[in-house]
């Protein structure tokens, strides 16, 4: 988002996706009514608002240990190497669309060693997908939900057959639950429910919890205590970290129970949408509290069009586009959070609507 962008956002009075921005005072403001900031700040990530995160995780997730990250994909390079190592393979099974292998260069394999063997294509893959593997694998990696494929979910019985699988199989099952609590509001369960598939986890806290930033890192005491040691390889131990522990502990007691809430609004916005203009939306059966849109025209395009919607209506829809893998559209993101608390979801589509159809665009 350039400057221009967060001018414009910044004099909206409504937005479309994510939370309420607020400054970094009330930030602060609101991490110093946490009980945990009287705690004594945490040292390399022993003790204080840290120590209680990994706690508080670790109870809501049903595992035995949790380690705190400063930054996600530190965590599961470490948990990925750590699982390698276990097995004595540098293979690692994922989605071509997931995260780790679309946004972060190439980093598994030129930071860590290891070699990503790719499942599936545009759809997140299914439990039969595990038993086409036909070398050594040291873990198999899922994302929840899915966001390069425009935020999608295996359905229940396929995540759990795929964690069947990989019991039986004895291939360690990792799940990257950067966004695990939209994806159990999602699927209608517990986050417990989801974690218990799996040997290990890791869940973010700056997207749809709204933190400042880090990750845990949950499962068996052996592995956490090994992820530990890559923590520091990887320059991931910060010599201090309670303000993103601080602001982690709101994201769970503030967002958390709202997960629901920001699923269901997601699928009315897309329902109402789909009524008028179904071909604009990548997925119509929204699976969690986001999606895409497929949008005519070319990112650069849409970023104009986007700014003249802002100054018009005083509403700010998109903050990024990116290519679509459909000739002349390119893909907007719309993630529901309490910035919906501003509108209706028939407000909400007929601003996408109105936008979609400038020039013919929903044409």
């Amino acid at each position: 988002m350039i400057e221009e962008d967060r001018r414009l956002r910044a004099a909206c009075t409504r937005t479309l996706s994510g939370h309420v921005t607020i400054c970094p005072s009330e930030m602060m403001r609101r991490l110093a009514h946490q009980a945990e900031s009287l705690d004594a700040s945490d040292i390399y990530g022993e003790g204080g608002a840290v120590q209680a995160l990994e706690g508080r995780v670790r109870e809501v997730l049903g595992k035995p240990s949790a380690l705190f990250f400063a930054k996600g994909m530190v965590a599961q390079m470490s948990v990925l190497k750590v699982h390698s190592e276990r097995s004595s393979s540098q293979a690692v099974a994922l989605h071509p669309q997931s995260h780790l292998d679309v946004d972060e260069f190439d980093a598994l394999n030129r930071v860590i060693g290891l070699r990503p063997v790719r499942l599936g294509r545009h759809m997140p893959f299914a439990a039969s997908s595990v038993t086409s593997i036909t070398e050594p694998i040291a873990a198999i990696t899922i994302e929840l939900p899915l966001r390069r494929a425009g935020y999608m979910l295996p359905s229940w019985h396929e995540l759990v057959g795929i964690g069947e699988l990989c019991r039986e199989r004895k291939i360690a099952f990792h799940i990257d639950g950067a966004r695990l609590w939209e994806a159990a509001a999602a699927y209608g369960v517990p986050p417990a429910a989801i974690a218990a598939l799996a040997d290990t986890v890791y869940v973010s806290f700056y997207k749809g919890l709204g933190g400042l930033g880090g990750a845990v890192l949950v499962g068996d005491p052996e592995i956490i205590r090994a992820c530990k040691t890559w923590r520091t390889r990887l320059g991931g131990n910060l010599y201090t970290s309670y303000p993103l522990a601080l602001s982690s502990l709101d994201g769970l007691n503030s967002h958390l129970p709202r997960m629901p809430t920001y699923v269901k609004r997601a699928r009315d916005v897309a329902a109402k949408l789909n009524d008028r203009a179904p071909q604009i939306i990548n997925c119509p059966a929204v699976m969690a509290n986001a999606f895409h849109l497929l949008l005519v025209g070319t990112p650069d395009e849409l970023a104009v069009r986007n700014r003249a919607f802002a100054e018009r209506e005083r509403v700010w829809l998109f903050s990024s586009f990116t290519e679509a893998p459909v000739s002349g559209r390119s893909i907007g993101e719309v993630v529901i959070g309490d910035a919906s608390d501003a509108w209706s979801p028939s407000e909400a589509a007929e601003w996408v609507y109105y936008f979609a159809s400038a020039d013919g665009a929903v044409c």
